[in-house]
């Protein structure tokens, strides 16, 4: 989908005056963006949500990351602050912090942002488009990132 078609349909939700806090107007995360923000050289406060199986994330993840399976995605995004945490060990993400998914390659990542985005418009939501494979990439040319 476009970012325009996206825009559109996100502006239609929440109505024009809101339409700037939608998914669209926020680029996706690069991979230097992402190292800057793990490694705390961006002090900016995030989280980073790993949309895989637990299978998968069972061969290497993000480091920071929190894994809430895609078909979790929205229930966890559901939940009381106080549950969210009990269950991931972590605190729900608010409209104060950057919420940055990923996944394998970025499409169930994207996918996990439209229904994140049905549950709490008010949050601020990012894909990292080349997901985990572009971080593997990058790791396996620069090894200290591992």
């Amino acid at each position: 989908m476009s970012s325009a078609i996206r825009l559109a349909q996100c502006a239609a939700r929440r109505g024009p005056a809101a339409a700037a806090r939608c998914y669209a107007t926020k680029p996706d995360v690069s991979f230097p963006e992402l190292q800057r923000i793990i490694h705390g050289v961006s002090p900016a406060p995030y989280a980073l949500i790993d949309v895989r199986e637990p299978h998968e994330v069972a061969e290497g993840r993000v480091p920071t990351a929190v894994n809430i399976p895609l078909g979790d995605v929205a229930a966890a995004f559901a939940l009381p602050p106080d549950k969210f945490a009990a269950k991931y060990g972590v605190g729900r993400p608010s409209a104060s912090i950057e919420t940055i998914f990923y996944c394998r390659s970025g499409k169930r990542s994207q996918s996990a942002i439209d229904q994140v985005e049905k549950v709490d418009a008010s949050l601020s939501l990012r894909n990292y488009r080349g997901s985990w494979l572009d971080y593997l990439e990058h790791a396996l040319a620069n090894k200290h990132l591992k």
